[in-house]
């Protein structure tokens, strides 16, 4: 995939994440706004109901108080006495519309003369919208403010801390809406939820969940897809690097063996003057030096197929040791490196794929001797601890800083090498090295100190502890 073909498909996937983004904002306000609207009709069909039962038991009140007939008709003005004595010449009106009519009629002008606060009670307020508010399909747990309020808002009672600059919506209804107008103050009972929002919030955390849930799904897809892709293009450079470079340094060697085999041909040339030693010499060492490139090849193709079976052998570390010393000489000599060996282990028969394992220690002695300036020293030791072997390798390089060490086993991670130039590499080494320790039942762990040396451990189980 070219850069252009990714930017596209970036502004793609990121267009197509805003979108959802904002249609599922708007739903979620949809939601919520319906919601609250629910909540506002239930508010005003409670708020209804109360009003209705403050008028009911105002009303059963004032009849209970022991109000006769004849006391009705001594204190009632003549207006009402007269209108009463008309409605009552009418066939059509019965005693029941009869009673109403008089009741209704005399509870306008005698509460007229009383003050709210002994018309309802707070107390009385309280309980009835909690009663209601199971009436109307609301959590009576809701908390809610109410106050009882003048025409100009302003509060003449209270049972909370009943705010007036309250963001959450405030509903109004009118008490004793049978009052006649003009003739008594005119109330309001106001009503609020102040956790309005949290309560919507509670009935619509779902869904908000679930729209986060799968933008965040959507997200992480498309980021995880990108990193496969950046990492398959990084692969593919590397991979076109590394033949690049492989093929640059297989010339040598090849140059030289047909070199010195067209010598070893040439009649012309005469036996003494061909100096077979030195020529055999010559074309073992290039061979080692071929042989060890072909390895670099073959850990680059196990690593593009992700599989890596071990046939396992009981083998000699110190063996497995010598080989790797032989295959690195000539990177060894070349460089001035001088080489210890410190091999005291008494039993060093592990369990592995010898051609694997040599490929381990070639690859450690590599970095030792890329990561090193100028006379690279190195240490190759093994000893027996805990039961089993312990192989160590170590340098005198430039080291690793405390920020790398945690990544320096991951794929393609490569040290920064500070003022040490053209060094090599693909960051497969540490990587391959991890994966064959783990295979062969093993750990490997490593210690550095930066313009010091670097340090790798390597524990195996042995074949007579298995």
């Amino acid at each position: 995939m070219t850069r252009r073909q990714r930017k596209i498909l970036i502004s793609i996937v990121l267009l197509a994440s805003i979108g959802l983004v904002f249609a599922q904002t708007i739903w979620i306000f949809g939601v919520f706004n319906n919601i609250r609207n629910d909540i506002s009709s239930k508010v005003n069909e409670l708020l209804n109901n109360v009003v209705t039962k403050v008028w009911q038991a105002e009303t059963f009140t004032q009849i209970s108080n022991g109000i006769d007939l004849q006391k009705t008709k001594m204190d009632m003005p003549q207006d009402v006495v007269d209108s009463m004595a008309n409605a009552s010449d009418f066939e059509n009106i019965t005693g029941e519309r009869l009673s109403r009519y008089f009741m209704e009629s005399y509870i306008r002008l005698l509460t007229a003369e009383i003050p709210v606060e002994q018309r309802v009670t707070m107390e009385q307020l309280d309980t009835l919208i909690v009663r209601e508010l199971r009436t109307v399909n609301l959590n009576p747990a809701y908390k809610f403010h109410v106050a009882i309020t003048d025409k100009s808002n302003k509060i003449i009672m209270t049972s909370g801390k009943y705010d007036t600059a309250i963001k959450a919506k405030i509903f109004r209804k009118r008490l004793f809406p049978n009052d006649p107008e003009g003739f008594s103050e005119i109330y309001y009972m106001s009503f609020y939820f102040p956790e309005e929002t949290l309560i919507i919030m509670m009935r619509i955390w779902p869904m908000i969940l679930s729209a986060c849930a799968l933008i965040v799904v959507i997200l992480t897809i498309f980021m995880y897809t990108m990193y496969i892709i950046s990492r398959q293009k990084r692969m593919s450079e590397i991979k076109g690097d590394f033949i690049s470079n492989i093929t640059h340094e297989l010339k040598t060697p090849i140059s030289t063996i047909s070199l010195a085999a067209q010598m070893l041909g040439d009649e012309n040339i005469p036996q003494a003057a061909k100096n077979i030693p030195r020529l055999s010499s010559m074309i073992k060492e290039q061979s080692r030096q071929l042989s060890y490139l072909v390895e670099k090849v073959l850990q680059t193709s196990v690593f593009e197929r992700q599989s890596i079976v071990l046939k396992k052998v009981n083998v000699s570390l110190h063996a497995i040791i010598k080989e790797a010393d032989d295959l690195m000489i000539l990177q060894l000599r070349n460089r001035k490196a001088t080489l210890i060996s410190e091999l005291r282990a008494q039993d060093d028969i592990i369990s592995t794929d010898k051609a694997y394992f040599v490929n381990v220690i070639t690859n450690l002695l590599d970095n030792a001797l890329k990561y090193s300036k100028d006379a690279p020293k190195i240490v190759i030791g093994t000893r027996n601890e805990y039961g089993k072997v312990l192989c160590y390798i170590s340098d005198n390089g430039i080291g690793i800083s405390p920020g790398d060490k945690d990544r320096i086993f991951d794929q393609f991670f490569r040290v920064d090498t500070g003022d040490v130039h053209d060094v090599k590499g693909f960051g497969l080494g540490l990587s391959y090295v991890k994966k064959i320790v783990d295979l062969s039942g093993g750990t490997v762990s490593v210690e550095s100190e930066t313009n010091v040396g670097t340090t790798f451990y390597i524990w195996l189980p042995l074949v007579n502890n298995s």
